[in-house]
């Protein structure tokens, strides 16, 4: 009997601990491979607490977030936008309590998940753009470690001058790599930004100024459209970094995540620069914010997790095991650490490339938030738009006008 009753003892203490781990179990929303690995070493750390991973081909969805089914935890791009955030509950408890101290991100990160002053996300990571060229390729001219599209041009322009009739070279096209017109559009201020109502606006001024600049460089320094063609299509088959080894090209556009997951013995003879001006850096879109949704029903377990994942000691950690691992992924969710600690001292012992590279706060230009859908519209409008407006007939409709219909016909399909 004394033995049927410990099995009932047993049974229960069992099925109550599972219970209790199931109604601690938190649901987390993400579409970055990276945060797989952190999960599983969060729910190895401790056991008061469990997260459950759900693969999500976009995390960032409105509908999905504020109805029935909505995850607790969300990590993702986009999550800053204004026709987002208000899905997302305030973490300002968080810093009241002081457990948690906004002064560790950079305050300008901070900044794009706050609405007067609240955080209803919080960023995680950031990447920035980079020119990277073959070791002994970049004249003594240019010093530091940001080179600016101005720069870029008389550098290009120099290597052009090693072209002979047997080797054809090209220092630089700023149109072998779509997202350097964009890069250049940001540094001459064109400021792409969100309306308060979700809209995209921008400088048209500034925005055509920096067209002018990468069509003259086409022109009078690349020899024109059709020898850009012609060369493109007889060598830049393979990849950049193979082009540059090879001696084919001076330059070639990258990001500080891309460059590191270039294999290492093909990386070896090659550095880089940031792409920037003499003030700035402007840092990619693709930042990525983590936050509560206002219909988690596991906001204890959702913050705990937030909370460990946004320590320094937890992402020297991560850190640490990703290289251990030696796994293909960059940094913090494959870009440097809003936490500035974790930028200066951390990374740079993992990547000896970026000691005393990283760029200081103050040279660092975060985005304005943009809307929900950039990507989107980046990949169908914008970058089409400026790949044709650097060719030798552009076509005159509008960035606008092409917004327009495309957004008139993205709203068609969504109503079918």
């Amino acid at each position: 009997m004394t033995a049927i009753i410990t099995i009932l003892v047993l049974s229960v203490l069992l099925f109550s601990g599972c219970l209790l781990i199931e109604q601690k179990t938190a649901i987390l929303w993400t579409n970055i491979p990276e945060v797989a690995a952190y999960v599983e070493i969060f729910n190895a750390s401790q056991s008061n607490y469990r997260v459950e991973l759900v693969y999500s081909e976009n995390p960032a969805n409105f509908r999905k977030l504020t109805e029935e089914g909505a995850p607790d935890i969300v990590i993702s791009e986009n999550l800053a936008s204004n026709a987002i955030i208000s899905a997302f509950a305030p973490l300002d408890k968080l810093i009241e309590k002081e457990r948690f101290d906004p002064s560790t991100l950079y305050p300008d990160l901070y900044k794009l998940g706050t609405r007067e002053g609240i955080p209803y996300t919080l960023p995680l990571s950031f990447n920035i753009p980079a020119i990277m060229f073959k070791q002994g390729n970049l004249s003594e001219k240019i010093s530091g470690t940001t080179i600016s599209p101005l720069q870029l041009r008389a550098e290009a322009e120099i290597y052009n001058g090693r072209s002979t009739e047997k080797s054809r070279v090209t220092g630089f096209s700023p149109s072998w790599e779509p997202e350097f017109l964009l890069k250049n559009a940001f540094i001459f201020k064109s400021d792409f930004a969100e309306t308060e109502d979700g809209s995209l606006i921008w400088n048209d001024e500034n925005l055509n100024s920096s067209i002018k600049f990468t069509r003259d460089w086409t022109e009078n320094i690349n020899s024109g459209w059709a020898a850009e063609k012609d060369f493109a299509l007889t060598y830049c088959y393979d990849p950049g970094y193979k082009l540059l080894n090879a001696d084919r090209i001076g330059f070639h556009y990258t990001t500080l995540k891309d460059f590191f997951t270039i294999p290492a013995e093909d990386r070896s003879s090659l550095d880089f620069k940031w792409l920037g001006s003499e003030t700035s850096i402007p840092v990619c879109r693709d930042i990525v914010f983590t936050g509560i949704p206002k219909l988690s029903a596991k906001k204890k377990t959702a913050e705990a997790f937030i909370l460990w994942l946004l320590d320094a000691g937890t992402q020297k950690i991560l850190l640490e095991s990703s290289h251990f691992k030696r796994t293909r992924g960059f940094g913090i969710c494959d870009g440097l650490s809003s936490l500035r600690s974790i930028n200066q001292l951390v990374i740079p012992a993992h990547y000896k490339r970026l000691i005393g590279a990283v760029p200081s706060p103050e040279y660092l230009s975060f985005p304005k938030n943009l809307p929900v859908d950039w990507q989107q519209i980046r990949d169908d409008v914008i970058i089409p738009w400026l790949l044709s407006q650097n060719s030798k007939e552009p076509p005159s409709e509008s960035l606008a006008k092409i917004l327009k219909t495309w957004t008139l016909q993205e709203k068609r399909i969504k109503h079918e």
